[in-house]
C-alpha cells in the first residue's frame, strides 16, 4: 500500500499552535494571488496608531569615549556601537536559503504596532509561505475527509450486516442448481430435519431458507421418505419443489444413474398403467424409438435423465421417444467419438458405458472426476492388491446389474459372465444405467491422481485411496458404522 504523507509533522502543528494572525493570511485558506490592491488591504487592517517612521540614520564619527557615567554605563560607547555599520562578512543570505529562513524566522511585528516590511523580497517570501501553508492545510483536510468517509462506509456496512442477521431473509442460493447428489430423507423427518440433511449435502445454503419455503408450499407435507437425486446449490424453493414433484404431480423426473427397468416401472406408475406395460412397449417398439445403430437395439443408456411433462392420456412410447431423442442430441453435442480417442477408449459408446458405471457407483457428482481416474487406472495399469487388477474393474455394480439384485453368492462372484468385471477385463458389453452430463464429462476429463479404490461411506461422502492398506482402513470404518465385523484378509465386512 503506498505510503501516505505524514501530515501530522507538517500541517497539524501550525493548527495546534496558534500564531499571531497576520492581516494578509487566514489559517487553512489558500492565499490569493497578490495584485496591485494588496498594499491597500494591508494598510486597512493595521492598527490605528502606528509607530512613527524613524528618520534615516546617518553615519557619525564616534566621539572619544568619556568613560562610564555615574550609573556605571558608558552611554556614549553604547550609542556609537548601535550607529556603527554591519561588518562586511555578514552577507545577504543565498537565494536557496530564503525558504528556510522564511520558515524559521519569527513573524513580523506589525501586529504589535511595528513596521511591516513592504519590500518586494518580503512580499515574495510571504506569498511563498502562504502557498505552503495552504498546501499543508488542504492535505490535512483531505486526510480528515477520507477518514470520515471511511468511518461512514464502515458504519453503513456494519448496519447492513446487522440488519441482514436480525431482520433480513436467510442465506439462500439462487436457481435450480447444478450437478447431482443423492440425499436420503428418513421417515418421520420434519421440515427442519430435511433442511439440515440438505444443507449438509450442499444442496441448500441454510436450513432457514429451506424451512421458509417448506412452510409456504402447500404440498410439502406429501414428501415421502427415500433417496432423492438433488442438485448442488439449489434455492430453498427449488429444493422443496423438487422433493414434492418427485412424489407426484404432472411431471416425471428421471434421475441420473437409474436403470431402464426402474424407469419403465416409474412410467407405469405415473401413467397409471399395469405393471410391465412400458417394458413390453420398449421391447416391441424398439425399432421406432430412434436409437442409433451402435446401441444395438438396447435402450439402456439412452433414456435421458431430466424432467418430463405428463399430459392426459399420454402413452409410454411418447415418453420413451422423448428420452431417446434427448440422449442422442446430448451425445452428439459432446462429440463422444472424438473424446473417446483422447482417453484410450474405442468409441463414444464405451464412453457411455463407463459413464453409466460411474453414475451407478457415485453418490455425488463432485467425486466423479476422481472416480473416473480410478477406473481409468484400473483399466490401463496393473494396480491394486498384490495380485493386481490386470485391466479389470472388479466392481459389484456390473454383476448386480446382470443379476438384477444387489446381492450375489460366492459362486456367482466366481462365475465368468459378460458383466462380471471380477473375471473379465475391460468394460461390460452395454451401459448399466442412464448417465447424466456430469458423469460423461468426468469420463472425458478425469481428475489427475493415483487413486485405485473408493467406497461410499454414506450418500454424501465417498473415500478414495491410492493403496490397498489405506483402502482397508476405510472399509473397516464403514463396516464398524454398519454394526458389522471386518475380515482383514478378505478386505470386507463379515
Amino acid at each position: 500500500m503506498p505510503q501516505q504523507p505524514q501530515y501530522g509533522q507538517q500541517g497539524y502543528p501550525q493548527q495546534q499552535q496558534p500564531m499571531p494572525q497576520q492581516p494578509y493570511q487566514q489559517q487553512g485558506v489558500p492565499q490569493p494571488q497578490y495584485g496591485q490592491q494588496q498594499p491597500v488591504q494591508q494598510q486597512a487592517q493595521q492598527p490605528v496608531q502606528q509607530r512613527p517612521q524613524p528618520p534615516q540614520q546617518q553615519v557619525r564619527q564616534p566621539a572619544p569615549p568619556s568613560g562610564p557615567g555615574p550609573d556605571g554605563i558608558d552611554w556614549e560607547a553604547e550609542a556609537a556601537a548601535l550607529d556603527a555599520p554591519a561588518p562586511a562578512h555578514e552577507a545577504e543570505p543565498e537565494p536557496e536559503d530564503w525558504e528556510d529562513e522564511a520558515e524559521q524566522a519569527p513573524e513580523d511585528d506589525s501586529f504589535f504596532g511595528g513596521e511591516q516590511d513592504n519590500s518586494r523580497e518580503a512580499e515574495r517570501k510571504r506569498k511563498e509561505k502562504g502557498k505552503k501553508s495552504g498546501r499543508r492545510n488542504r492535505g490535512a483536510c483531505l486526510v480528515v475527509a477520507l477518514v470520515l468517509m471511511g468511518g461512514v462506509a464502515g458504519a453503513g456496512w456494519w448496519g447492513y450486516g446487522f440488519y441482514q442477521d436480525h431482520f433480513g431473509p436467510p442465506p439462500d442460493f439462487a436457481g435450480a442448481g447444478s450437478g447431482s447428489v443423492n440425499v436420503e430423507i428418513k421417515g418421520g423427518s420434519t421440515g427442519t430435519q430435511m433442511g439440515l440433511t440438505l444443507k449438509n449435502a450442499g444442496v441448500v445454503k441454510s436450513v432457514e431458507a429451506f424451512t421458509a419455503a417448506f412452510g409456504k408450499n402447500p404440498k410439502a407435507g406429501t414428501i415421502q421418505p427415500g433417496i432423492y437425486t438433488m442438485q448442488h446449490q439449489m434455492s430453498g424453493t427449488d429444493a422443496v419443489q423438487r422433493l414434492v414433484e418427485s412424489n407426484g404431480g404432472n411431471v416425471l423426473i428421471i434421475s441420473e444413474g437409474r436403470k431402464a427397468a426402474d424407469i419403465y416401472a416409474t412410467i407405469d406408475t405415473k401413467l397409471k398403467l399395469a405393471k410391465g406395460t412400458t417394458a413390453t412397449v420398449a421391447k416391441d417398439q424398439v425399432a421406432s424409438l430412434g436409437l442409433p445403430a451402435y446401441a444395438n437395439g438396447n435402450p439402456e443408456g439412452f433414456l435421458w435423465p431430466t424432467r418430463y411433462s405428463i399430459t392426459e392420456g399420454m402413452k409410454p412410447e411418447e415418453l420413451l421417444k422423448q428420452m431417446v431423442a434427448n440422449a442422442t442430441q446430448h451425445y452428439s453435442e459432446l462429440k463422444l467419438d472424438e473424446g473417446a480417442q483422447k482417453i484410450g477408449l474405442k468409441s463414444g459408446y464405451e464412453v457411455i458405458i463407463e459413464a453409466s458405471i460411474l453414475q451407478a457407483e457415485g453418490n455425488n457428482s463432485a467425486d466423479f472426476g476422481k472416480m473416473a481416474r480410478a477406473m481409468s487406472n484400473r483399466l490401463n495399469t496393473n494396480a491394486g492388491p498384490p495380485s493386481g487388477t490386470w485391466g479389470r474393474l472388479e466392481l459389484d455394480t456390473t454383476l448386480q446389474y446382470e443379476l438384477g439384485r444387489t446381492t450375489f453368492t460366492a459362486a456367482e462372484h466366481d462365475k465368468d459372465t459378460p458383466y462380471n468385471t471380477y473375471k473379465r477385463k475391460g468394460l461390460p458389453p452395454t451401459p448399466i444405467a442412464n448417465p447424466g452430463d456430469d458423469a460423461i464429462k468426468a469420463v472425458l476429463n478425469p481428475t489427475p491422481g493415483n487413486w485405485i479404490y473408493w467406497i461410499a461411506m454414506n450418500p454424501q461422502e465417498t473415500r478414495f485411496a491410492g493403496t490397498w492398506d489405506e483402502h482397508l482402513k476405510n472399509v473397516q470404518e464403514w463396516c464398524t458404522g454398519q454394526g458389522k465385523g471386518f475380515d482383514q484378509k478378505a478386505g470386507q465386512c463379515k
